[in-house]
């Protein structure tokens, strides 16, 4: 058994051949492997980089899946160039379940002639690699300290008869890579029927992929979701508790030997609860990254106590983050209307509207001009309140020098190439407006750009992780925080005395000092007094009254 499976064989799985072809690739060294897939996906399924002889190749693969004695003829050929032009990369494949014609086979020697160069990779090819190459894949993942920690934990849970566990890791640390090494291991001790729930379509197949490095060849993945239930066979299965809902009074209690939810904070939904209450695995495993739910209500009613945590914070001092040089700029603070204000009682969302006044585009454009002459090779992220914002100053931004492209409103393809543009320097900037919060990994990122009020602590940290991963050349990332609401900078002051704490705890002598900076530091001093009276002014509602600490 491998994850070459029969029905992608066969030709029935044309989104397993896909998802096959990648789980290929990375097995073997690709790297950056990227699924596209779908309508719209200007002929190119699978995007990836190779090293080949000391150079990075940029492949692109076109998969056709056939069913019968069909064969697969020039047409595809057509489709994996035009997939090379669209996403400007260096190499295209077709690969197919089936065989080639022969007009395939000469016209793919045409094009080489002229220049291209064309891979042609058949059913017989695909299978015969599978079985030869190693079990282990090239890009299997060793554990940081922490999360051999947690697996360990976890496992020994399981082997004393523990029903199940909790851990929460932060946005970047590895949560996935943890889980995947966890569900290997209980593969290896017997348990082959492993669930993998979710609640959005994107996560589940981004959760697969990324099981794929910790996972022997012979365990074989899949995926459910618009409506269809998980498949009642050995592997491990990913997808959406709305699908796995619909199918509940036909799915036995015990079907699963083990049940892993991802982003458990939505684990309290009520289809959600109710499939985790259906579902008697012998095993079952919560994990997030932002635990925090609006409503207050508590994981550990699902999960239990988390067996451990670890925090950006954490991340940070341990040295698996990047460093932050968080700067709120808050020169809008109306202070010439502060006697006035101060003498009324009045909820968040009135005291933000009096208390800042609006930002300016040209005013955040000349700090970020400022601030991208301080760092070498600027990789810039910015988090905009509206597409229409997004679009707007992305094309300001690109006018006053700094080449930027808007992600949002655009399909998976075109965000892909311009994030191909991105990664490659044809664009220092890319703006959005909620596409960058999950799943799109830019660790080259060094400086972030906050113009977007969020009133969830699990969105700003999501949002804050899009900047923390390490790469080669990146010391620190820079976040500029332009966001007028006193809510975001409580939420800071949290964060920094936390810092400073676990800097005198494992001698971190810049988060001793604290990363995060006021540009008026009166604005530092007003919402400290404020933190000494309200317990929580981060996760407060707009509609919570105030008043003033005295001496404002």
């Amino acid at each position: 058994m491998n994850f070459y499976t029969q029905d992608i064989s066969d030709g029935y799985n044309w989104k397993g051949l896909e998802r096959a072809i990648a789980r290929l690739m990375g097995h073997l060294g690709w790297q950056d492997i990227t699924i596209i897939g779908g309508a719209g996906d200007k002929g190119g399924d699978v995007l990836a980089i190779r090293n080949e002889a000391g150079a990075l190749k940029s492949w692109v693969v076109q998969s056709k899946a056939i069913t019968g004695d069909r064969y697969i003829g020039p047409q595809a050929m057509k489709e994996a160039i035009n997939a090379l032009s669209f996403y400007d990369v260096n190499i295209a494949a077709v690969a197919t379940n089936g065989d080639f014609t022969n007009t395939a086979r000469q016209r793919q020697i045409q094009l080489e002639n002229n220049g291209y160069t064309l891979k042609l990779w058949n059913g017989a090819f695909l299978k015969t690699l599978i079985e030869k190459m190693p079990s282990e894949p090239a890009c299997k993942r060793n554990l940081r300290p922490y999360q051999q920690k947690i697996v360990d934990k976890v496992i020994q849970a399981y082997s004393t008869g523990i029903k199940k566990s909790f851990y929460i890791v932060a946005t970047g640390l590895g949560k996935t890579v943890i889980a995947a090494t966890i569900a290997r291991q209980l593969w290896d001790n017997g348990l082959h029927k492993i669930l993998v729930l979710c609640h959005a379509t994107d996560l589940a197949l981004q959760l697969e992929q990324g099981f794929w490095p910790q996972l022997s060849k012979d365990i074989p993945t899949s995926v459910f979701f618009d409506g269809l239930p998980p498949r009642n066979t050995e592997g491990i299965s990913f997808g959406l508790y709305q699908s796995l809902y619909g199918y509940l009074p036909g799915t036995d209690p015990d079907q699963f030997d083990v049940v892993i939810v991802d982003e458990a904070h939505h684990a309290l939904a009520h289809g959600f609860r109710k499939c985790l209450e259906h579902l008697t695995p012998k095993f079952l495993i919560g994990m997030t990254a932002t635990p925090w739910r609006g409503d207050g209500q508590s994981l550990t009613t699902v999960f239990g106590e988390p067996l451990e945590k670890v925090s950006l914070v954490d991340g940070m001092a341990l040295g698996y983050l990047a460093r932050v040089d968080y700067r709120i700029l808050c020169d809008n603070v109306d202070w010439e209307n502060m006697p006035s204000i101060s003498k009324k009682s009045m909820s968040i969302r009135d005291l933000n509207k009096r208390l800042f006044l609006p930002q300016r585009d040209e005013a955040v454009i000349a700090e970020l001009q400022k601030v991208v002459k301080q760092v070498s090779n600027p990789r810039i992220a910015i988090f905009s309140p509206s597409i229409e914002h997004s679009n707007r100053f992305a094309a300001m931004l690109s006018a006053s020098g700094i080449p930027c492209t808007a992600l949002s409103r655009v399909d998976k393809a075109e965000r892909r190439r311009r994030l191909l543009a991105f990664a490659a320097g044809t664009y220092q900037a890319v703006s959005a407006v909620d596409v960058m919060n999950e799943g799109i990994d830019i660790p080259d990122v060094n400086i972030l750009v906050f113009l977007r009020a969020t009133h969830s602590r699990r969105i700003f940290v999501q949002q804050l992780g899009r900047g923390l991963r390490l790469s080669e050349g990146k010391d620190k990332v820079i976040v500029l925080d332009f966001v007028s609401d006193i809510r975001r900078m409580a939420e800071m002051i949290e964060m920094n005395r936390e810092g400073k704490a676990k800097g005198l705890e494992k001698e971190v002598l810049y988060l001793q000092q604290g990363f995060v900076s006021f540009s008026d530091a009166r604005v530092e001093s007003f919402v400290n007094m404020w933190l000494e009276d309200v317990a929580d002014l981060s996760g407060s509602d707009d509609e919570v009254k105030l008043t003033f600490p005295e001496g404002f």
